[in-house]
């Protein structure tokens, strides 16, 4: 094809109307779609975190792009198709087209070289040039194993080398790869190693113990195959391959693959700090820090922005702001945590060798990001949610039931079809909590009034923070607070380990319990998926340290001797009159047998008693 035929092909593409759920700012090379919904708010630029990005420069094997002429007949394909599924509610969420398009790219990137290698000539391709052959061996690419490649021994060759591309590329130059296997472990390679070099310790939490990718990879991969089949009529060059060939293709690929790693399961008493060290951040500092910050801002407003020209500001900002800090006191409750700079720290800190130089040197910036990452462990917590849900929560996710007065939180949750469509739901969580992620909000939305979510970037560029900078913040966290260590090792946890845990412990302490509640709380669809989660089968080790932890914690917290009242000593004829807490199942026994008859109440007595009455 000319270069003017595939010109006017582009022209006449980019100059049809876009679908209402493209942002009038996208381009040929990029759309911008809601990352929840399909409604577009034009008070809201492309760039904000409002939209998701979908780049259509697509980096090919021979050094093309997805944008170049020579790829207009099926790029305008593959935005017909991704247009079709959206318009069709096949999919009612366009962020999920980024996964389409990805893999649409991949797959040709994968004919081209396949093309080469039978050293066939050179010409324009389009999805009709996509065989079921081309699927099989692009599947089969995924399989490290199959193709003799161990990652462990690689990574442990790369060593502290920088795992940047060039060097990964360096290390595999011997390997006679497909282009897309050599995709597949540089990110696997990047990702072995993408948060060890800042922590304090080695990580006791081994995520990638796995050498080969897991089938939902494959099936994920299938399903984009399967979109493309389904919006064909939608194709001026028809992508041929049947809905069967994909699916057989994909599960006899799949033979040699593993079932998806099951989430870590964390430790009881490494859950237990976690959850407890962020109460005491929103309980103990919070307050004071949110006073602190206000009132550092507050200086700084009234005596340097009035008094300097913004040039002058920008250019010594670490000094202005070092002047707000010797101005405001630190309040007493809080100088333990070693606050040293106003805003972000610059390099007066110093080399940043590992997180553990915060808990001598830490900015007010630092802190926020804690208070970000201390709401998050709660939240996923006490609502067991998944990550994609806690990272939609908006200013107003907070409600108070009106029909049973319980204080719940909104999540977006996936409804239970195909249709990659999210559904608002509540679940109840304890007040207190409610009352910690409320102040939160309150704090973000003073600082940063134009928030999408709750997490909004300290950059103040109307974005939300990375997973990559929530995943670093939680790494500090966890040497900020000195996590127990398991042997020389320490527990980096991450945000879906809280709701496997929610899930294991619930079902531990209730073993006898239904579970339709657990399911519920978790927005499952299937009652396998929710036991699943809270297996423990496979790590008997973690039922029995769950023992042991309990029957310290009871020990050592709640071990008071119980005093019974007289009137009642009749009803405990043929039981001890004195009972420790150290057997919670005999004391419950007790109490259940007399709130059959009575109202049951509890008063501690000097910390040391526990005294029980009751009314008729």
């Amino acid at each position: 094809m000319k270069n003017h035929e595939t010109k006017q092909i582009r022209e006449i593409l980019e100059s049809e109307p876009k679908p209402t759920w493209i942002h009038p700012d996208s381009t040929n090379d990029i759309w911008f779609v809601p990352r929840t919904g399909v409604t577009i708010d034009l008070n809201a630029p492309a760039s904000s975190v409002h939209y998701a990005k979908i780049d259509f420069s697509y980096n090919f094997f021979d050094n093309s792009k997805g944008t170049d002429a020579k790829w207009t007949l099926f790029l305008t394909d593959l935005k017909s198709s991704a247009i079709a599924l959206i318009e069709s509610s096949v999919s009612k969420r366009p962020n999920s087209l980024a996964a389409l398009t990805r893999t649409t790219f991949e797959i040709m990137d994968h004919v081209m070289e396949d093309r080469k290698n039978n050293n066939l000539p050179e010409r324009i391709l389009t999805l009709s040039d996509i065989t079921i052959n081309h699927i099989k061996d692009f599947l089969s690419a995924h399989d490290l194993i199959g193709l003799g490649i161990n990652v462990s021994n690689l990574d442990a060759e790369l060593g502290l080398t920088p795992r940047n591309r060039e060097n990964i590329l360096k290390a595999i130059s011997t390997y006679k790869i497909p282009t897309i296997t050599k995709k597949i472990l540089i990110q696997q390679l990047k990702n072995q190693n993408a948060a060890a070099g800042e922590r304090e310790f080695f990580s006791a939490c081994k995520l990638g113990d796995c050498e080969n990718l897991s089938v939902s990879t494959l099936e994920n991969k299938g399903h984009q195959f399967s979109y493309l089949h389904k919006t064909k009529e939608h194709q001026a060059h028809k992508f041929e391959v049947g809905q069967h060939e994909i699916t057989d293709a994909v599960s006899n690929a799949s033979k040699s693959f593993t079932e998806k790693n099951q989430t870590p399961l964390m430790p009881t008493p490494i859950a237990f700090e976690y959850i407890a060290n962020a109460i005491v951040f929103h309980r103990d500092y919070a307050p004071q820090l949110i006073n602190y910050i206000n009132s550092l801002e507050t200086y700084y407003a009234e005596n340097i922005l009035p008094v300097y020209a913004k040039s002058t500001i920008k250019s010594n900002v670490d000094k202005f702001r070092r002047q707000a800090y010797e101005a405001i006191p630190i309040p007493p409750e809080i100088a333990h945590l070693n606050i040293k700079t106003f805003g972000r720290c610059s390099s007066a800190r110093g080399s940043y060798t590992d997180h553990s130089i915060l808990r001598e040197h830490i900015s007010t910036d630092e802190l926020i990001g804690f208070y970000a990452t201390t709401t998050r462990i709660l939240i996923h917590t006490f609502t067991a949610c998944r990550l994609l849900s806690a990272s939609l929560l908006d200013a107003d996710c907070l409600t108070l039931s009106k029909l049973d007065g319980l204080w719940d939180i909104k999540l977006n949750i996936p409804k239970s079809s195909d249709s990659n469509e999210l559904e608002i739901i509540k679940r109840p969580i304890p007040q207190i909590i409610w009352n910690f992620i409320s102040k939160y909000i309150d704090f973000m939305q003073c600082h940063h009034p134009n928030m999408k979510t709750i997490w909004p970037s300290e950059s103040g560029k109307d974005t939300n923070r990375s997973k990559v900078t929530n995943r670093r913040l939680l790494d500090q966290y966890t040497d900020w607070i000195e996590l127990p260590r398991i042997a020389e090792d320490r527990w980096y946890a991450r945000p879906h380990q809280f709701r496997r845990f929610f899930a294991a412990f619930f079902l531990y302490l209730n073993s006898d319990c239904e579970i339709e509640p657990l399911r519920w709380m978790m927005g499952h669809i299937e009652p396998s998926i929710t036991l699943y989660y809270g297996d423990i089968s496979t790590q008997p080790e973690w039922e029995s340290e769950t023992l042991e932890f309990l029957k310290e914690f009871l020990s050592g917290h709640i071990d008071k001797e119980v005093i019974v009242d007289d009137t009642l000593k009749a009803s405990f004829t043929s039981e001890s009159i004195h009972v420790k807490l150290g057997d919670p199942a005999l004391l419950s026994e007790h109490i259940r047998e007399l709130s059959q008859h009575r109202q049951i109440k509890l008063k501690i007595l000097n910390d040391k008693q526990i005294y029980i009455y009751a009314g008729k």
